[in-house]
């Protein structure tokens, strides 16, 4: 019984300690009909506490499983404490050379990370980070979700 105990609670020491990493992390779910809009970019608002450590960005995009598309083409824009803004043009490579999906894939539903900032240093305050898809109709299919998390640099 005793080694049961020490076990569930080394367990939760490492799950407690695998979010002493994580700053910032949201999803957006309102997506109608497993729509995302062209028209419809999703803001996050983030505050950074200490800009002695650097930061990982990234991306999270939940799809359905085997998507039509290999890569979904997005544009973010950080905007810092400052006001200045910077404007990132990505691919989302959703899958692989063999047309194999990357996320981590579960039922009918692929979550996708990539990150497009790595490493860098973040000054303390209020950033607003947006993320539109550049896609060629006015809609990208069979998206379930949209997220962002920000995390410190290992």
């Amino acid at each position: 019984m005793k080694t049961k105990k020490i076990f569930l609670l080394g367990l939760m020491l490492v799950f407690i300690s695998c979010n002493d990493k994580k700053v910032f992390s949201e999803y957006k779910t309102d997506f109608k009909s497993n729509q995302w809009q062209k028209s419809d970019v999703k803001s996050f608002d983030i505050t950074i506490d200490d800009e002695s450590k650097n930061h990982d960005l990234t991306i999270i995009l939940s799809h359905v499983y085997d998507y039509q598309f290999d890569q979904v083409p997005v544009i973010i824009s950080v905007k810092n404490p400052k006001g200045e803004t910077e404007i990132i043009n990505i691919d989302l490579i959703l899958k692989d050379s063999a047309g194999k999906d990357k996320g981590d894939c579960l039922g009918d539903i692929c979550d996708l990370k990539q990150t497009f900032k790595k490493n860098v240093n973040l000054i303390k305050g209020n950033y607003v980070i947006s993320v539109a898809h550049d896609f060629n109709n006015s809609y990208l299919p069979n998206i379930s979700s949209l997220g962002l998390e920000v995390t410190l640099s290992e």
